[in-house]
């Protein structure tokens, strides 16, 4: 083997990120894909307002709600995403499912400046999709509950767990 060779086979690996890209409220969101659950259909969910998936309970968020914008859930292409990080878990109903982008880490783009708000701790950043962006939730703060009000503007926020399931030390949903 020759030394250009061993090179390019130790070279460092580029940092990738992946994201499931939804629409809501005619916004592009970005989910971080190791967040992301499962997919289901309102079908799949019948009436039930929290889906139980192998005996884990998605609690459901009010993503509308807490973003302030309009609601263009109820479609035919709408969804339910379910999503995990450490012990809480929680679901979304999304209007659209776009597809999953695989990118750079170096192409998730800071906020603008216009960003000073609490909406800071929404999104992580954002990045170019379909000549448009989508904004990147902030998966923790997606999976906390209000206990008061909308929007998270000055509400106590508590992470929404359920004591009941137990955590081992594979990464499961």
């Amino acid at each position: 083997m020759g030394v250009r060779e061993s090179m390019t086979e130790t070279a460092s690996p580029v940092s990738r990120s992946r994201f499931l890209i939804v629409t809501l409220g005619g916004r592009h969101l970005a989910l971080e894909a190791e967040s992301v659950c499962g997919l289901l259909t309102l079908d799949d969910c019948g009436n039930i307002e929290d889906p139980t998936i192998q005996g884990m309970t998605y609690r459901a968020i009010n993503l509308v709600e807490r973003l302030d914008i309009r609601n263009d859930q109820d479609g035919p292409t709408a969804h339910v995403v379910l999503l995990s990080e450490r012990d809480a878990r929680g679901s979304i109903q999304v209007a659209r499912v776009e597809g999953l982008l695989e990118l750079q880490q170096s192409q998730v783009l800071p906020l603008p400046m216009q960003f000073r708000g609490p909406e800071r701790h929404w999104y992580h950043g954002m990045i170019l999709f379909a000549q448009s962006i989508a904004l990147v939730l902030n998966t923790t703060w997606v999976l906390r509950e209000h206990t008061s009000g909308s929007g998270g503007q000055g509400n106590t926020l508590r992470y929404a767990t359920d004591s009941k399931i137990s955590v081992n030390n594979s990464r499961g949903c």
